[in-house]
């Protein structure tokens, strides 16, 4: 045995062929070695896999809000562009502008909430 292993105490059972091939197969989803995988289930009772797919997809979500923010404020640039060289507004123009914020601001506002309940629900997962 080498003389710098940090656990120096072996511990040894015995599973059928089925057993055998789940635990790897677990400790393989894992991206953990069998002996780190067992550890962790005995010693924590469980081990949790995020999936961070749906974080992505929120994040996919937020950039496209943003773009649309950018697109609402280039609109608002060419309307003041527009009043600075003829001095009036047309109020179709900024009734449009109107709703399109307020609804972009709408759904950013959702789309962050649910963003931080999934964060904090992973964060609960993982302190435990």
């Amino acid at each position: 045995m080498p003389k710098n292993r940090e656990r120096k105490i072996p511990f040894q059972f015995y599973v059928n062929s089925d057993e055998e091939f789940i635990i790897r197969e677990k400790a393989a989803s894992c991206h953990k070695n069998i002996s780190a995988y067992l550890r962790t289930i005995a010693i924590k009772g469980a081990i949790y896999e995020v999936n961070f797919q749906e974080l992505d997809e929120f994040s996919k979500q937020l950039s496209q809000l943003r773009f649309e923010f950018n697109r609402i404020g280039n609109n608002i640039n060419q309307v003041a562009k527009k009043v600075n060289l003829i001095d009036e507004v047309d109020q179709e123009d900024m009734e449009v502008l109107q709703d399109e914020m307020s609804d972009i601001q709408k759904n950013y506002r959702l789309l962050s909430r649910k963003i931080l309940k999934e964060v904090q629900t992973v964060v609960r997962k993982l302190e435990e």
